[in-house]
Order: C-alpha cells, then structure tokens, then sequence
C-alpha cells in the first residue's frame, strides 16, 4: 500500500477529532500517569502510534490549527511533515503522538500579528494601510506539532518535536468586513526569510516549556499553494535545532514542486503519458466528469502520482468493469517504477481505488460496497 496512505488516514482523525484545551503540563503529567500502548507497525514505512488509556490523543492546538486555505493544504501540510520528519526520527526507534506542548492560547497567540497586547506575536504589526503592496501581510498561517517518543521501560518520553510553519505565498484580506477579498503576494524569499525568523522565536519559547528540554526540535518551512491551485503547497526548508539550542543553523532547502496533469503547460514523459492513458479510459467510458492527476517532484524527478478519476454511473457491474479497464490502461500507459493512486468516485462517493508501488508492474484493486 502507498506509503502517503496512512499519514492521510492520520489526517483524518486530525480532522474528526474534537479540539483538546487545557494546560499542556496537567496534559503530560496525567499521560505520565495513564496507561499507554502503541498501535501495531505496519512497515518501516510508518511510525506506530501512542495510544493513552485506549484512546488516540489529539492535538492540544488543533482547532488553532486549520487555517489552511484549501483541504489539499491541508493534507500537504500535515503528511509532508511526518514524510519529513522520518529523515531525523526513525520509524524504528520513535512513536507518534499528535503534539502535546503548544497549546491553544499559544498558539493563538504566535499566529496573531505582533502588538503591546500581544508581544509573542509572530506576524508583523498592523502598519493601518490597506493597499496591497503596502500594507504588512499575514505570513504565517497556520502551524503544526508533531512529537515523537521513545520508550523507556513500560512508559514512553519525549524524544523529538517537529514544527511545521505554513506560509503564505499569497495573504487573502478583505478591507472591510464582508468586502471584496484583495491579495497580497509573498515572495519565496521574503516568506523565507520570515519563516526563519519566526524559527527562532519559537525554539527560545519551546526550550523554556517544562518536558521539552534539550531534546531535538525539527522545523519545517511550507509555501502553502493559492486558493486556485488544485495541489497543495510544499515543504521548502527545514532545520534542527540540536542539544538544547535556541536557534536553528544549516537550513536545507528542499526541491519540491506539484504539478496538476492535464493542465500544466510544461511538456514531460509524464504529462503525455497520462494523456494516453486519459484519452484510452475517456474511450471506454465517454460520460466520464474529469481525469485529472497530481504529481510530486523532488529535485525534478518525479516521487508519485495522484490521479482522480470522476463518473456520472454508479452500476455495479459498470464500475467493476471500469476498474478493471483502468488497471489494464494503468499498467501500459502510466510511468513505470513510481508510486500511484488512483480514486474513482461518482455522485455516491469513492466507488474503487487503485494503487501500485514502485517497481511493480501490476495494480492493487478495491472495489468499494
């Protein structure tokens, strides 16, 4: 199964789960106490998760926490920092546990602009203009706690944190209330160079926060896409920050990029393979509402592939043979040797998923009831 899938499933509950209050260090010394036990391992691929009592423990900020502008924002934002955080965590040491140190008023309080009422603001001061190129935006919108815990006899304690810093490339305002909406455009290099800032502000307050000590904490810099892009934004740098320091050194910059097939205009192997492999299922089924399909590159190679496909049937005996025509065109038209998921949905919902690791050839199928 895609390595991507069980990150979403995690994104979900993220999202079903109710909003936790309270103070984070009643939170940790009553998990202290509580019986805890962790989820069963998969593969390497995934890191198993803490369980409290028999029950998953949410986010103390996630409520705070999902400003995104768009769902795929979302999900990039929170599945690209556990991809992340697996280069300085291994799945094979560390478990998971949504993020037990920042909370609610916390992190109102860094997403909120700078002011005397609110000094650990980390967005800059309100400079009282409304123009586009002269006012002060909104650059930080959201932010993400990861923990990761390793075991020490029957209990578990923090080993790591990863913070992840959603960005804005484009800050959406309005100049008076319920008025039109207007933009502001960010540069990579002015968000970086905020995010970075911001960085450091939020290790000096992390390191003074009872349980964090000198443990390592990861950060993540992502440039969240626009409102009218169909992918989501990407993470562009990261950092550590190392025995207890206060600040992050040797940021590395990550090349990324998402890409949305057909409507790219960049020629590629891939794009003119997925049109082949478009223009053989849209024969088979020429009712179909839309094929479109998301790919990952790092470093300009391509990592995966998303596709969704939407249809106006639902039969049962239709979508079978639909599922097993899309397997067949897949397997011959598709790039070879990179991970793919497809969805197939209609007006009822998902109706089958496909997927196929790389290196294969062939693909899983599931037909949903």
């Amino acid at each position: 199964m895609n390595k991507n899938i069980i990150p979403l499933m995690i994104a979900c509950v993220f999202l079903l789960s109710a909003c936790q209050t309270g103070n984070p260090d009643t939170k940790k010394t009553e998990t202290v106490n509580k019986e805890t036990e962790t989820t069963s391992q998969l593969s390497n691929d995934y890191y198993s998760a803490i369980i409290t009592d028999g029950a998953y423990q949410t986010s103390l900020n996630r409520g705070i926490t999902l400003g995104l502008n768009s769902n795929v924002n979302l999900k990039a934002f929170e599945t690209g920092l556990m991809d992340l955080s697996q280069g300085h965590f291994s799945t094979d040491s560390y478990f998971f546990q949504e993020g037990q140190y920042v909370d609610n008023a916390t992190t109102s309080k860094w997403l909120g602009r700078v002011s005397e009422e609110n000094p650990t603001g980390l967005n800059p001061e309100d400079n009282g203009k409304l123009e586009p190129d002269e006012r002060n935006p909104i650059y930080l919108d959201s932010l993400l706690e990861q923990d990761y815990m390793v075991q020490k006899g029957d209990g578990f304690e923090l080993g790591g944190i990863s913070i992840g810093l959603a960005m804005n490339s484009v800050d959406y305002y309005t100049k008076k209330e319920y008025g039109s909406k207007y933009e502001t455009k960010i540069s990579q290099e002015e968000l970086l160079a905020e995010g970075k800032k911001m960085a450091d502000k939020i290790v000096q307050q992390l390191r003074e926060t009872e349980g964090v000590g000198d443990i390592p904490i990861v950060i993540g810099i992502f440039e969240q896409s626009t409102e009218d892009n169909l992918a989501g934004g990407t993470y562009i740098s990261e950092a550590v920050s190392e025995k207890g320091s206060t600040s992050f050194q040797n940021w590395k910059s990550i090349n990324q990029k998402k890409v949305i097939f057909p409507t790219s205009g960049e020629e590629s192997n891939e794009l003119s393979s997925f049109q082949n492999f478009k223009a053989e299922i849209e024969k088979f089924f020429p009712n179909l509402s839309g094929v479109t399909a998301e790919a990952l590159y790092t470093d300009d190679q391509i990592v995966n592939m998303k596709i969704s496909v939407s249809t106006q049937f639902y039969g049962e005996s239709e979508i079978i043979a639909f599922t097993q025509h899309v397997a067949e065109k897949a397997a011959s038209f598709l790039v070879p040797n990179v991970p793919i998921e497809i969805t197939i949905d209609s007006i009822n919902g998902t109706e089958a998923f496909l997927a196929r690791e790389a290196g294969e050839t062939k693909f899983y199928t599931h037909i949903f009831d």
